[in-house]
């Protein structure tokens, strides 16, 4: 037998294989996805008794974009009242940008191309029988090694003066829709989303006398953060027996860094509404409005961080290597 020439053969696979899982680590194909989408319509605030009007209100609409390696843009912005068109325009960054739509709140029509881009409408009045709708969208998609962030926010902030001309239950009531989407191709490569909305009434100095008593430490009298927890997010003064009654949540975070385990939560649109358990007193008020959508992603380079199962299939290569140049000559 022929010992050298089978120890000959025996090194050239073993050298392959270590080959092969060299070329693995190297090829393996990167990526990463995530989109965040956050739909309120029909929103409306009502009082249980009187008249409810809002005075000196600012609706702030925002976007921004960062995909690492493409071109700088500039976060938009509009400010306009709480019953005018406050549609900002979309932002985008990375080669994928064309012929993406304006007010597109769904996965883009491109799965391939790399891009982040974040976009937020708001219009109608909330204080009309038919109520305001509020949308806000980020989306980021990675193929090569980098970083993208898009984020997109509608706000109804400011002096915003809320009046009850009559002490009276205060609801929140909303239709709301989420679709929250993260994925990624390669072990290490990290894709987070994420969206809040968060309704509050807090007292100012000419709120009427005893509304700091019923207050939190920030002066917040009355709190909606639809979390889907019926023990969460009700209002601040006592107990609020049966909580916010959501169907789901509207406060989530996403993520994952395993090709494996891509995360998904999505839903039609479905109806929110939380009624204080005390009455406010007649008197002036301001009332805070904020909802945010992020989606954060990052691409490794896998030559440089290779996947468990090709550093296994590399360390076997290498040992038999080495075992197989230690073995006795017969």
């Amino acid at each position: 037998m022929n010992v050298n020439h089978t120890r000959s053969k025996t090194l050239g696979w073993l050298g392959a294989l270590a080959a092969a899982s060299l070329l693995a680590s190297g090829q393996a194909q990167a990526g990463a996805y995530g989109l965040a989408v956050n739909e309120l319509n029909n929103f409306r605030i009502t009082t249980s008794a009187g008249a409810l009007s809002l005075a000196g209100a600012n609706r702030n609409a925002s976007d921004s974009a960062f995909f690492q390696g493409g071109a700088a843009v500039n976060p938009r912005a509009v400010n306009t009242g709480p019953a005018a068109n406050a549609d900002v325009l979309q932002v985008c960054s990375g080669g994928g940008c064309n012929g993406l739509p304006q007010n597109h709140y769904a996965p883009s029509p491109s799965s391939t191309l790399e891009f982040a881009r974040g976009d937020a409408h708001a219009f109608g009045n909330m204080l009309t029988a038919a109520g305001s709708t509020v949308s806000a969208v980020a989306e980021a998609q990675r193929n090569t090694v980098g970083a993208a962030t898009a984020t997109a926010g509608d706000t109804l902030t400011g002096s915003v003066n809320l009046t009850l001309s009559s002490a009276g239950f205060i609801t929140f009531s909303f239709m709301g829709r989420r679709d929250l989407r993260t994925s990624v191709t390669t072990m290490g490569d990290k894709s987070n989303v994420s969206i809040m909305d968060i309704f509050n009434i807090s007292c100012n100095t000419a709120s009427p006398a005893g509304c700091l008593s019923h207050a939190n430490a920030d002066g917040v009298i009355f709190q909606f953060a639809p979390d889907g927890d019926a023990n969460n997010g009700s209002d601040v003064n006592g107990n609020h027996g049966v909580g916010s009654l959501d169907p789901f949540s509207l406060n989530m975070t996403a993520g994952t860094n395993d090709p494996a385990t891509g995360r998904t939560f999505t839903n039609g649109f479905a109806m929110f509404s939380l009624t204080s358990n005390f009455a406010l007193p007649a008197g002036s008020y301001t009332l805070n409005f904020s909802k945010s959508t992020r989606t954060d992603i990052v691409v490794i380079d896998p030559a440089v961080v290779p996947a468990p199962a090709t550093l296994l299939l590399l360390g076997t290569g290498l040992a038999g290597l080495a075992f197989a140049r230690r073995r006795p000559r017969q």
